[in-house]
This record gives C-alpha cells, sequence and structure tokens, in this order.
C-alpha cells in the first residue's frame, strides 16, 4: 500500500518515539568526532606552533599575536592542508560508519516496529566502505560547482576588486557563486535518497548513486515534498537558535540544548521519515502497512 507523505511523516514520528535509541548513532558519532577533532587541533597546535608558542607570551595586544601567527601559518600552509584533509577523510568514515547503523536501525524499526543497537553494528560494518566511497564521489560531484566561478575568477584583478573599474568581474564572480550555490540546492534535492538506497538494499557507491537519481526521476513530487519539509525543519531551527542566541542565560544554555535536539531528534526522525520513504516506493515489508491491511491481528 502506497502512504502519502503525511502518513510518512506520521508513522514515521509514531516509529521514532517508539524507538528513541535510534538518536544512538548520531550520539556516538558526534563524541567521536569531537574528540578525533581535538586531538587533530592538540597536533596541529604542538606541530605547528610549538616552538613559537614561547614568542607568544611576549605578545601584549591581538595585533602583536597576528603578526607572530601569520607568518607562520604561511610557512606551513602545505601541513595546515594535509592535517585539514586528515580530519576530513577520517571523520568522514566514521560519519558513513554511524549514518549506515543509523539507517539500517530506521529500516528494521519500519520494517519490524523495533530495533536494537547490534543492527547499527551489523549495519555500519556492512556498508561502511560502500558509504564512504559514495559520500567522497557526491562531495565531488558538489565540488564541480565551482565552475561557475571560473568566468569571473578568470576576469578579475584581485588590486582592483573592490573599484568601480572591476565591478563588471565582481558581479559575474557574484553571479557564479549564487549559481553554484543553486546547483548545490539541486543536486541535495536529486542525491537525497542515495545513502538510504545504498544501506536498504546494500548497493555499491556508483550503483546508490544511480539508484538514488532514477528514484528521484520516478518520484520527484514525493522527494521534493519531504526534502521541502526537513529543509524547513532545519531552517525554523537555525532561525530559533539565532533568537536564542540574543536572550542572556538562553545565549549559554541553548547550544547544549540545540545539539541535543539535533542530535537526539532530527537527525534520526529524519533518517526514518526517508527510510520510510524509499521502503514504501520500493514495496518493501512496512510495519504499519502489514497492521492496517490485518486490524483483526492487533486484538489477538
Amino acid at each position: 500500500m502506497m502512504e502519502d507523505i503525511g502518513k510518512i511523516i506520521g508513522r514515521g514520528l509514531d516509529t521514532y518515539t517508539n524507538n528513541l535509541n535510534l538518536g544512538i548513532p548520531f550520539i556516538i558519532n558526534l563524541v567521536l568526532t569531537g574528540l578525533f577533532f581535538v586531538i587533530m587541533l592538540s597536533f596541529g597546535i604542538a606541530y605547528i606552533f610549538g616552538a613559537s608558542l614561547s614568542s607568544l607570551e611576549n605578545a601584549t595586544t591581538p595585533e602583536q599575536v597576528i603578526l607572530i601567527i601569520l607568518p607562520i601559518i604561511t610557512r606551513n600552509l602545505f601541513g595546515i592542508a594535509v592535517l585539514v584533509i586528515v580530519y576530513l577523510l577520517v571523520s568522514l568514515f566514521f560519519q558513513s560508519f554511524f549514518t549506515a547503523g543509523a539507517i539500517g536501525m530506521a529500516r528494521q524499526a519500519t520494517e519490524a516496529g523495533r530495533t536494537d543497537l547490534s543492527t547499527m553494528m551489523d549495519a555500519g560494518k556492512k556498508n561502511v566502505v560502500n558509504l564512504y566511497l559514495a559520500q567522497i564521489l557526491a562531495g565531488l560531484l558538489y565540488l564541480a560547482g565551482i565552475v561557475f566561478l571560473v568566468p569571473g575568477a578568470l576576469s578579475a584583478n584581485l588590486d582592483q576588486m573592490l573599484s568601480s573599474a572591476d565591478t563588471g568581474a565582481l558581479l559575474l564572480l557574484a553571479g557564479g557563486f549564487l549559481l553554484w550555490i543553486v546547483y548545490i540546492l539541486v543536486l541535495s534535492l536529486v542525491l537525497a535518497i542515495y545513502r538510504y538506497s545504498l544501506v536498504v538494499d546494500n548497493l555499491g557507491p556508483v550503483d546508490a548513486i544511480i539508484t538514488g537519481i532514477g528514484f528521484f526521476n520516478r518520484h520527484k513530487f514525493d522527494v521534493f515534498l519531504l526534502w521541502l519539509i526537513t529543509g524547513a525543519i532545519a531552517i525554523i531551527f537555525t532561525v530559533i537558535g539565532q533568537i536564542m542566541g540574543l536572550i542572556p542565560i538562553m545565549n549559554i544554555i541553548w547550544p547544549f540544548i540545540g545539539v541535543f535536539i539535533s542530535v537526539l531528534v532530527i537527525q534520526p526522525l529524519t533518517a526514518v521519515w526517508w527510510t520510510r520513504l524509499y521502503m514504501t516506493r520500493t514495496d518493501k515489508k512496512i510495519y504499519f502497512n502489514e497492521l492496517l491491511a490485518h486490524p483483526n491481528e492487533l486484538k489477538a
């Protein structure tokens, strides 16, 4: 039985409230990536600034600190770039494992009504490499949009960028940046489902992206509607965060509340919704559908 978006939202919410452990993969991912960030940051500071930290003790103004730090950063740009790339690749691997685990849990909860952490481990181990490679491929597709900046960058004169003589190049560069944003938004819509198809159907990275694009082509309105709903939730949540930042006391408390809501509510609930959309449109076993098809079983 085909579910409309309203039923997917409502029944997905019910699935989430009956399986609050769906937030655990996102919590673990946050903690591990946070710890890894601290480790890499500490190593980077020791590696790049270690010999110069003593000179910073003599700096008495922010200007003096900047004058000391900037030359050090300039001399170590390659090392900084390597550290950033290592952090991004390793943290993406962590994220791939726990995202795969969360989608696996969402799949089990959607088809059986309940899920457990062993499913997270099984789905994570089974799909982490494929999801990792798929996310790298998707990232390269997003970066391909940088081509929109090329005309403006080639025609711009950095020395006269802000002068009236070079406003045409500046406008061309701004227009290219705007086109890149539009490209990213469109691509995020087209590729919205590939992670879920990869885990639910155990696909390879390329097959998952192709399947995701094919799914979008067949169900454009449903994908767009759910993409719009989840995007609106993210925007509203961001606006609330900005408002809370203007309120005394709340500007201190809200960052912790915001992380709690994002990791334990929004992310797992979104995973359930996308998983359910994919499963209902590909004729997978759905828990609520079976109960509705056999209402007498509820009385047994």
